[in-house]
């Protein structure tokens, strides 16, 4: 039995870099508005195509590209705004007591406080509150993730449990100093502030277990294949659920030698992608020689996609 979609609303897209990752996601979405659900299609790929593939300017604000779907490009200047907002202000508290923050200027001070935001595993926890406030405000029926890479999207969803495991260390610490009597901070404690932090990171892992699907995007090629081998290790490991694959890139009807035998080549592949799926729904697409842009190509190759995938109720 598949997992209820009603309760996982956000459908992350994931794979190799290159497979089509950001196409078969801006295709889903399409087609899952067209079906009457509010969508929202997010990226977090630091070089993202998003504005590309629909042929519309986009950006790091969220903006309706088509009845029913929105779209947005979550930036790395979005990313610190938002730290600086939810985060800064503890770190500014903590920091006071440690340092002579008042002592600096008013832009060296702004200069710490992004230095302290850009550290990577600040930067992507901000980014999966981001995505998450976003999917908590009720508005969307379907987030649709377009991730980064899949390396670097695992670190990512293994980031929560990694700062839960680190700040719970220094919660620990910092209380220990209180219980002592060496208060550093008057209403709150730095280790008051760091378990709100721990709370924040369970939300988001909450999250992520609970009400997140996963799905692979793959092409028949060796290199892909072994990764994809890992990518679903890895999700087991973490518990995340896969929902489906798509294999993008499929030879159909070759019309030439050169993909007759690109075909003979990909069978091998194929079937090594569909056993890896393990009885999940798999959609494929047919390869193309031309690039796939704009609302209406997207349409045209997503067509059918959401029930191959069993993406709809």
């Amino acid at each position: 039995m598949h997992e209820d979609l009603i309760s996982r609303p956000m459908i992350m897209f994931g794979g190799k870099g290159g497979v089509g990752k950001t196409t078969c996601s801006a295709a889903t979405a399409l087609q899952l508005s067209s079906a009457g659900l509010n969508t929202l299609i997010v990226t977090s790929d630091t070089t993202p195509s998003l504005s590309d593939i629909f042929e519309e300017e986009i950006g790091d604000s969220i903006r309706s590209i088509e009845k029913r779907l929105d779209a947005v490009e979550i930036s790395n200047e979005a990313i610190l705004i938002k730290w600086k907002k939810k985060f800064g202000p503890d770190f500014y508290e903590i920091l006071s007591h440690l340092i002579d923050v008042e002592g600096l200027d008013s832009e060296s001070r702004h200069q710490l406080l992004d230095y302290i935001g850009s550290a990577p595993s600040l930067k992507e926890e901000t980014m999966l509150d981001l995505i998450l406030d976003l999917a908590e405000t009720g508005k969307y029926d379907r987030i649709v993730w377009d991730t980064a890479p899949a390396g670097e999207t695992l670190n990512l969803l293994n980031m929560p449990e990694y700062i839960r495991k680190h700040l719970s260390a220094g919660s620990r610490v910092f209380k220990g100093l209180d219980k002592i009597g060496k208060k550093i901070i008057g209403k709150r404690s730095i280790a008051q502030i760091m378990d709100e932090w721990i709370a924040a990171s369970e939300r988001i892992s909450r999250y992520i277990h609970m009400r997140s699907a996963f799905i692979l995007v793959a092409s028949p090629e060796a290199l892909v294949v072994k990764q994809a081998r890992r990518v679903v290790e890895i999700l087991r490991g973490y518990h995340i659920t896969l929902h489906g694959m798509i294999i993008n890139r499929v030879i159909k009807n070759p019309d030439s030698q050169s993909l007759m035998t690109l075909q003979t080549a990909q069978e091998t592949y194929l079937a090594d992608l569909i056993n890896l799926a393990n009885g999940l729904p798999v959609a494929m697409l047919p390869f193309s020689i031309k690039e796939i842009k704009g609302k209406k190509a997207l349409k045209e190759a997503g067509e059918g996609l959401i029930e191959k995938l069993k993406l709809q109720e």
